[in-house]
C-alpha cells in the first residue's frame, strides 16, 4: 500500500512536470529517417497487391522501424538491429522476383535502406550517453518502452552503471530518481511516467522523423476537471533534413507501422458449435507458439513482479490480455496432467473411477450426438439443473464432475445411471484432483523461483525445470489476443502449437 507521504510526495513532482513540462529530444539521423521514408513507400504500395505476398515484408519493416525507435544502442550491442535489418532485406529481395519493376525499385531501395543502417551507430546513442553523463550515472534512469527495450539497452548501459527499467519496474521499485529518460516516441509508454511520475525530471529521446511528439494524458482527462496535462518543450539535435517521399498520396498512418498481428476470420459461417467443440481464441505466445484458449475455467499464469513462493496463481480466462504470463504443458494441457495424477492419488480405487467416468460421459455425449445440444439443455433445465452452459463441457475428460452436487445428482439420474458408487468416486477423484492441483502449484513456485524470471521478462518466454511427473513447463507471454471466435475440437483447446503468426511481435 502507498503510504500517503509518498502519494503527497507524487502528486508533488506531478505538479512541477506540469508547469516546467517534460523535454522531448529530436535527434536527426539520416540512415533511420530513409528507412522510414522507404517502409511508407513499401506500405503505400501493398495497399494495392495481392496482401499475402507482403505479410511477411511488411512484418518485418515494421519490426525494423520499432527497433529503431526503441533500441538505439550502438551496433555492438545491438543484434535485434542486426537482425530486423536482415530481416527486411531478405524479404525484400524475396519479393522483388514477382513485382512490376516500378514496385521492384522501392523494394531495392528499402533493402538498400536497411542494410545503409548498420553501416553506424544511430545518433540517438551518442546524445543520451552524452545526456547521462551530464547528469551523473546515480541520478537517472533510462526507460525503455517494454521489456525487450530493457534487455537491448542493459546490454550497454549496464556495465556502465546506468539503470535501465520499464515503466512498470519503476513503480516497483519504489525509489525517486532525479532524472528519467524515456527511449522512444512518448505514445509509446504509458501516461503514468507524466501523471504519477516517479523521477523528478523526464525527457524523451527519439529520432526527429517520428511525427507524433504529443504527451499522452490520462485516459480519464477528457472527463475530468483539473485533468494532469503535461506539455513537452522540444529540442533538435543532429541534422534533421529527411528524404522526401516519392508521393504523398494515401498517406501511412502512423497506427498502422505499428507490429501487430494479421488476424484471419475463421469460415464459422455463423454456425454453432458441434457437440465435440468448443468456442476458442487464438493467443499468440512468445517463442513462436500459440493455444486455441477456450472460455471454461481458470488457467495457469505467473506474475515475475511478485514475491518468491507467491508468483504463480490461477486467472480467469476473460483476463489473459497482452503481457499476461501463462504457464503451460509442451505437449499436452494441464488438465490432463491433473487428471492423471489425481487418478494415481485414487490408489486401489483408480481403475472403478476411471470406468465410472467414462460411462456417465460417455452416455452423455450419446445423448448430445442423437438429440441435439438443444433437446438435451430443455431437458435438463425441466429437471432443475443450473450450469446449463456446462453441459457440453461435462463430457470432457478431465472434468471430473458437475460443481453442484444436486446438479450430478439429477443429472444420474436422468443418464439412467445409478447414484452409487458413482457420486462417491467422481466426488473422491475431484478432491484428489484438488490435492493434484495443490501439489503442482507447490512444484512450480519452486521452479519459477529457482528460475532466472529476468529472462522471461527481456525474452518472453522459459523452460522450467519441474519434476514429479510434471515436465516440459513453458512459461511465455501473450502477445497477443484474437478477436475471432473459432469452433474447435475440445482435445485442441490449450495445447501448445507452434504459429508463425507472432514471428513479428517480440
Amino acid at each position: 500500500m502507498i503510504r500517503i507521504d509518498e502519494l503527497n510526495a507524487r502528486y508533488q513532482r506531478s505538479s512541477r512536470l506540469v508547469a516546467q513540462g517534460v523535454e522531448l529530444v529530436a535527434v536527426g539521423d539520416p540512415r533511420s529517417a530513409r528507412v522510414n521514408v522507404a517502409i511508407r513507400e513499401v506500405m503505400s504500395l501493398a495497399r494495392n497487391e495481392t496482401s499475402y505476398l507482403w505479410e511477411d515484408l511488411l512484418g518485418a519493416a515494421k519490426a525494423l522501424r520499432w527497433c529503431l525507435l526503441t533500441q538505439p544502442q550502438p551496433l555492438e550491442f545491438n543484434t535485434s538491429l542486426q537482425r530486423r535489418a536482415s530481416d527486411v532485406v531478405k524479404e525484400a529481395t524475396r519479393l522483388q522476383m514477382v513485382v512490376a519493376p516500378k514496385t521492384e525499385q522501392v523494394l531495392k531501395e528499402l533493402a538498400a535502406a536497411s542494410d545503409a543502417v548498420l553501416s553506424g551507430d544511430q545518433a540517438v546513442a551518442h546524445i543520451l550517453l552524452e545526456s547521462i553523463r551530464d547528469v551523473g550515472i546515480e541520478s537517472c534512469v533510462v526507460i525503455g518502452a517494454n521489456s525487450a527495450a530493457v534487455g537491448g539497452l542493459e546490454s550497454w548501459l549496464k556495465p556502465l552503471g546506468v539503470a535501465v527499467r520499464n515503466a512498470g519496474q519503476l513503480v516497483r521499485d519504489q525509489v525517486v530518481i532525479e532524472q528519467g529518460y524515456a527511449v522512444g516516441p512518448p505514445r509509446f509508454f504509458p501516461s503514468s511516467l507524466v501523471t504519477a511520475p516517479m523521477t523528478e525530471a523526464l525527457s524523451y529521446l527519439l529520432p526527429a522523423w517520428f511525427g507524433d511528439r504529443s504527451v499522452p494524458s490520462s485516459v480519464l482527462a477528457p472527463y475530468a476537471e483539473g485533468a494532469v496535462r503535461v506539455n513537452a518543450r522540444t529540442f533538435t539535435e543532429g541534422d534533421t533534413s529527411e528524404p522526401m517521399m516519392a508521393s504523398t498520396e494515401n498517406a501511412v498512418e502512423e497506427v498502422d507501422l505499428v507490429p501487430q498481428p494479421v488476424w484471419t476470420a475463421p469460415p464459422n459461417s455463423g454456425r454453432l458449435p458441434r457437440a465435440d467443440e468448443v468456442s476458442a481464441h487464438r493467443v499468440l505466445l512468445s517463442g513462436g507458439f500459440a493455444i486455441l484458449l477456450d472460455d471454461g475455467d481458470r488457467i495457469r499464469a505467473v506474475d515475475p513482479t511478485q514475491p518468491a513462493g507467491e508468483r504463480v496463481a490461477y486467472i480467469d480466462v476473460e483476463a489473459v490480455s497482452r503481457g499476461t504470463y501463462l504457464l503451460l504443458r509442451d505437449g499436452e494441457t494441464e488438465r490432463r496432467a491433473l487428471y492423471d495424477a489425481a487418478l494415481e492419488l485414487m490408489g486401489a480405487h483408480a481403475h472403478a473411477a476411471a470406468e465410472s467416468q467414462a460411462r456417465w460421459k460417455g452416455e452423455l455425449q450419446s445423448r448430445l450426438n442423437k438429440q441435439g445440444q438443444t433437446a438435451v439443455t430443455g431437458q435438463l433445465a425441466k429437471l432443475g439443473i443450473s450450469a446449463l452452459d456446462r453441459i457440453e463441457a461435462w463430457t470432457d475428460l478431465t472434468l471430473v464432475r458437475p460443481k453442484s452436487d444436486r446438479d450430478f445428482e439429477l443429472l444420474l439420474e436422468w443418464l439412467g445411471i445409478p447414484l452409487h458408487p458413482g457420486f462417491e468416486l467422481a466426488t473422491d477423484l475431484a478432491r484428489k484432483r484438488a490435492r493434484a492441483s495443490r501439489n503442482i502449484t507447490g512444484q512450480l513456485e519452486h521452479a519459477v523461483d529457482a528460475a532466472d524470471t529476468s529472462i522471461l521478462e527481456r525474452e518472453g518466454h522459459i523452460h522450467l525445470e519441474v519434476t514429479d511427473g510434471f515436465r516440459g513447463v513453458f512459461a511465455t507471454r501473450v502477445l497477443a489476443v484474437s478477436p475471432h471466435i473459432e469452433f474447435i475440437p475440445r482435445h485442441d483447446a490449450r495445447v501448445l502449437i507452434k504459429d508463425r503468426g507472432a514471428k513479428w511481435l517480440e
